[in-house]
């Protein structure tokens, strides 16, 4: 289910926000060297991946496979097409996106992700609700990496809320949340169910944190705030009271 508006919404209450800055990568000639070897690794690792989903697919075309032995070659496809997308994100993680800043409307951009923020809060039985400020104005930022940081987001506030809970995607006016005079356009995303303990909190943007289980890499957060951070992007979280709240202020263009 979802609700669109395009009125100004109420200022979330005052929170203790936790932000991300620490993960804002400088682009020193060390770093460099890093970020190409990630990319170097993920590329040998891919290419392992390949032969062993090529092989295990020829092995699953053949006839006469006992049950035991079909059941293990399958895993070890999964295994390699999970490890796969492993190797993506660590180099998201890493900071070897990408990023080719552009003006980007947030007011026109974020209905054509309505449809996929459905996807997700549909998959964990989430109820969503966007609300629009018209008078937000544009930012400078890559639109594939925003939009990649945001489903991560929306994804880890879905997955948070739960069956029957609740998502916001809050789009707020200039003075709502950010002071008037920071010429920043605020992006927030809350929802309902249990709260980071206060203990944990500085622990969520750490990679390959997660109390989701083995389907889960950890990593959603740690992207999110690495991208927002190549892009100029504040990432904050906060969470008390039945509500979990991310926050990213971005600098207005221009």
């Amino acid at each position: 289910m979802t609700a669109m508006a395009r009125t100004p919404v109420a200022t979330p209450r005052p929170l203790n926000f936790l932000f991300a800055d620490h993960l804002v990568l400088d682009e020193s000639p060390t770093r460099d060297f890093y970020k190409e070897m990630l990319r170097g690794w993920a590329h040998k690792n891919n290419n392992v991946l390949a032969v062993v989903q090529g092989f295990t697919s020829l092995i699953l075309m053949t006839d006469g496979l006992d049950e035991n032995t079909l059941e293990s070659v399958q895993q070890m496809r999964s295994s390699a097409l999970h490890n796969g997308s492993l190797s993506e994100r660590v180099l998201t993680a890493g900071g070897c996106a990408r990023i080719t800043p552009q003006t980007l409307r947030l007011l026109d951009f974020l209905p054509l992700m309505e449809s996929k923020f459905i996807e997700i809060c549909k998959a964990s039985g989430a109820n969503l609700t966007m609300s629009l400020s018209a008078k937000s104005v544009a930012i400078t930022a890559d639109a594939s990496r925003f939009k990649e940081a945001v489903i991560e987001l929306v994804k880890n506030a879905a997955e948070a809320a739960g069956k029957g809970g609740k998502v916001e995607v809050l789009l707020l006016a200039p003075g709502e949340l950010s002071a008037a005079g920071d010429n920043r356009v605020d992006l927030v995303i809350r929802n309902s169910g249990a709260v980071i303990p206060e203990e944990r909190l500085p622990q969520v943007f750490k990679p390959f944190m997660t109390t989701k289980g083995h389907d889960h890499f950890g990593l959603g957060l740690t992207m999110s705030a690495v991208l927002a951070g190549q892009m100029k992007i504040r990432l904050g979280l906060a969470s008390g009271d039945g509500v979990t709240t991310a926050w990213l202020s971005a600098p207005a263009a221009g």
